[in-house]
């Protein structure tokens, strides 16, 4: 299918494309993000590609570091997420009976606590870094990801090759590691890109709320402070547009990448295009 490799390879060339700017923010930042750059409210000029915002900082600037800081919690948290998620799971739906049973039950008391609600208490109260916030994201989220792996487990638990492997006398660490994980591996990288797409715009809602970490930039707290101080009102589009359009363009390409991706391990797709 030419035109689903092409959408997938093009929606990878945009979070790769990301993941440079993120990684690569203080060589290509032409100003500190938080230092008066010009005169406020400027529009774009050579100097500054953006405009100004009402601190007279350099939009573009903030906006290449607002990459950073929405790359790092999307990804760090989408990482605790998967790793709980497949350990938990595979551990649960691999040993079964009162294992399974004792983490279900645990899963579906957490699974009632609202995910943001409660990540905003946590932010309010003790107000994390940015570090902290995607830890707390990961684990938060790393709940969903356990059902998603145990289902599949329980599949391959009775499975020929595992009975088979069992029954010569193997350990059952090295049956999960060897022949569980593996099979689940392609299921867990999906659900990698769709939680760091998740992650990503929770925590814009984040800085939206004014519950960021201070300390950096992030397009939420940029999106907020547009819309407050008369962005919107005065018609500053170089002010608002920006980190709105970074937020739309990351999103969709994270969440085709992630159906493209379904698409190719997921044998009913295969039945629906026969």
């Amino acid at each position: 299918m030419p035109g689903r490799n092409a959408a997938l390879y093009l929606s990878l060339g945009v979070v790769l494309v990301y993941c440079a700017v993120a990684l690569f923010a203080p060589v290509i930042a032409p100003f500190d993000p938080f230092v008066i750059a010009g005169p406020p409210l400027a529009p774009p000029d050579a100097a500054h590609l953006l405009g100004t915002n009402d601190l007279a900082q350099d939009i573009f600037s903030r906006l290449i570091w607002g990459t950073r800081a929405t790359m790092l919690l999307g990804f760090l948290g989408a990482v605790v997420s998967v790793v709980i998620g497949t350990a938990v799971g595979i551990i649960s739906g691999y040993y079964g009976g009162k294992v399974d049973e004792a983490v279900m039950r645990f899963l579906d008391v957490m699974m009632t606590i609202p995910f943001f609600p409660l990540l905003l208490v946590l932010t309010i109260f003790f107000r994390p870094g940015i570090y902290v916030t995607a830890v707390i994201m990961g684990l938060l989220g790393g709940l969903g990801s356990v059902r998603i792996i145990r289902s599949q487990v329980l599949s391959l638990a009775v499975a020929d090759f595992v009975v088979g492997t069992k029954a010569l006398g193997a350990r059952d660490g090295y049956i999960m590691a060897r022949h569980i994980l593996p099979n689940v591996l392609p299921l867990v990288g999906v659900k990698f890109v769709t939680s760091a797409q998740h992650f990503m715009l929770v925590g814009i809602g984040l800085g939206f709320l004014g519950m960021g970490d201070p300390n950096v930039v992030d397009w939420g707290q940029m999106i907020e402070r547009a819309s407050k101080n008369g962005g919107i009102v005065l018609g500053l589009w170089w002010w608002l547009i920006p980190p709105g359009l970074a937020v739309t363009v990351i999103s969709l390409a994270l969440a085709w990448f992630a159906y493209a991706c379904e698409e190719r391990i997921n044998p009913r797709f295969q039945v629906m295009r026969v």
